[in-house]
């Protein structure tokens, strides 16, 4: 049994209904999800005697248009989470994916390159560098899914 203490997912999804990327206002959310909108906010927001169930964390993601709580939950646990894009197009699927691979792979390099080039590394540099490895990966992570079917 772990001793880890871990730091809740609650205020990050107080945070997700409060500022939805999907622009849905919190007591739409709530309505959506067929959840009462004092209750919700109290689960979310871990008033005493109130908790937010797990059965509510996929409904909430998708009513609100967001994967921070999975990219919350992958840290936590060492990990990464990516989101694999759909493919679509007149190419093969797995043709399109190594082509995108390649593409973003090529964007993560040249980013490092740049950063690199005066030999510090800024803050803007490191987001970047972060932004465009997490592209590439996500494009590797597609190619394989295609190739798996």
């Amino acid at each position: 049994m772990s001793r880890h203490e871990y730091p809740p997912l609650s205020p990050i999804l107080h945070h997700l209904v409060m500022r939805a990327p999907s622009g849905i206002g919190a007591q739409t959310i709530a309505d959506m999800l067929g959840w009462r909108y004092a209750t919700m906010m109290s689960e979310l927001s871990g008033q005493p005697g109130h908790k937010c169930g797990v059965e509510k964390l996929l409904p909430l993601m998708d009513v609100t248009g967001s994967d921070a709580p999975m990219h919350f939950l992958a840290r936590e646990l060492g990990g990464v989470y990516i989101t694999l894009p759909h493919i679509e197009g007149a190419l093969d699927p797995i043709q399109k994916q190594c082509m995108t691979a390649i593409k973003e792979f090529g964007e993560l390099i040249t980013a490092c390159a740049d950063a690199l080039a005066d030999d510090k590394l800024e803050p803007d540099e490191r987001t970047r560098i972060l932004r465009e490895g997490h592209e590439a990966v996500t494009a590797i992570m597609a190619l394989l899914t295609a190739v798996e079917e």
